[in-house]
């Protein structure tokens, strides 16, 4: 019985996590001001849904609501909610968030 609740519990952050890179990306993109919920999971569904990998728009919604929620609820996470309700951007204080605007590009 034990050995079920893991793998359930696995399966549901791995689940959860398959939209990560596309949050990241999405508030890359959207800068300081962020975005509110409802415009990031329209991002995500649109870039994860496929012709042969269809998705529910409300289970994307839920899904990032979720990540979102528990992500911007701790200091060093890549989320960070803003002072509007709803609304989320990049924390750039996150060691994380640092690594990912890493530019790699030479300067000629």
């Amino acid at each position: 019985m034990r050995g079920d609740i893991f793998h359930t519990s696995l399966f549901y952050c791995s689940f959860i996590l398959r939209y990560e890179n596309e949050i990241l990306t999405i508030l890359r993109e959207a800068g300081q001001e962020g975005l509110p919920l409802r415009r990031i999971a329209l991002n995500v569904y649109n870039m994860s849904n496929t012709f042969f990998n269809p998705l529910e728009k409300q289970l994307v919604y839920e899904d990032v609501a979720e990540y979102l929620r528990k992500m911007s609820s701790y200091i060093d996470t890549p989320v960070k909610k803003m002072p509007k309700r709803g609304w989320y951007a990049l924390n750039y204080d996150s060691p994380t968030v640092q690594q990912l605007l890493i530019d790699f590009s030479e300067d000629s």
